[in-house]
């Protein structure tokens, strides 16, 4: 779920695009990283708000964002935990 679904075109013929498709991909959590100041697909340790203990792992988008704004709430998870970018106490990236 914390992949997002870009264009994949068979018929093009194009031996480079599952390449593409990843460059793409990785351009675009660069750009959500870049704006929300969150490591999107690094492993990380997050407390959130009402939680007693720290949830590790890695932090993926659980859904696409309209639009690259950081003033837009991004739909979160680690592991089975889901969580929006709102409910984020403190965050330490682990790698």
């Amino acid at each position: 779920m914390g992949e997002v679904q870009g264009i994949f075109d068979f018929e093009a013929g194009n031996p480079d695009g599952f390449a593409n498709w990843r460059r793409e991909q990785e351009a675009w959590r660069a750009a959500v990283r870049e704006e929300w100041k969150l490591p999107v697909g690094r492993r990380v340790r997050v407390r959130l708000v009402g939680m007693d203990r720290e949830i590790e792992g890695e932090l993926v988008l659980r859904t696409h964002p309209r639009v690259i704004d950081h003033r837009q709430t991004l739909d979160l998870g680690i592991g089975n935990h889901a969580f929006s970018s709102e409910e984020i106490e403190s965050l330490t990236r682990l790698d």
